[in-house]
């Protein structure tokens, strides 16, 4: 896992368990839940869980240095190839931001701040970020850390993701 990685407004840190009440109330939202693409934690027992299982990946509480609140989370997902193996040196990005805290450019800032490091760090080669054909505020960000438009595909009907919902495909490849 990095080191923190703070902004003039942000820092982004691993969770901790005290972040539940902060983590609930965006994982608990369904406006907040439905535009990052997963369902809503539907109790603080089940933000509890997602929370758990986040400390061992590469997601980082975003937390407001003016008020030390926990406002959302961004991080990295490995990035499965069509072989169903995790492809080197490549990572999806993927971000969710408490709703109250939109259109302030808290996403933009904390994406620009990770990206930066990574690439610095030389870490990957290629992040890959996507976002639901309907989510517009997720495409100025993605479009905002200079993402480039690859694809689109519609999800089945049957699909547990999302069912029928179309997602477009962006790719961000290192200097």
């Amino acid at each position: 896992m990095m080191e923190n990685i703070q902004t003039k407004r942000l820092l982004l840190r691993p969770f901790v368990e005290s972040d539940l009440a902060d983590f609930y109330a965006f994982v608990g939202d369904a406006q907040s839940a439905h535009s990052a693409g997963f369902q809503y934690a539907h109790s603080e027992s089940d933000a509890a869980y997602m929370l758990k299982s986040l400390t061992k990946k590469k997601i980082f509480a975003i937390v407001e240095l003016r008020t030390q609140r926990v406002i959302g989370s961004i991080g990295l997902y490995p990035r499965m190839g069509n072989d169903g193996l995790q492809e080197p040196r490549t990572a999806d990005l993927g971000y969710v931001l408490n709703r109250s805290y939109w259109g302030q450019g808290y996403m933009t800032e904390a994406g620009q701040a990770l990206i930066k490091a990574l690439f610095d760090q030389n870490e990957l080669d290629t992040i890959w970020a996507s976002h639901l054909q309907d989510n517009q505020r997720s495409k100025r960000v993605i479009q905002k850390l200079g993402f480039h438009y690859v694809d689109a595909f519609t999800h089945s009907q049957t699909a547990l993701f999302q069912p029928g919902a179309t997602e477009l495909i962006y790719r961000r490849d290192r200097e």
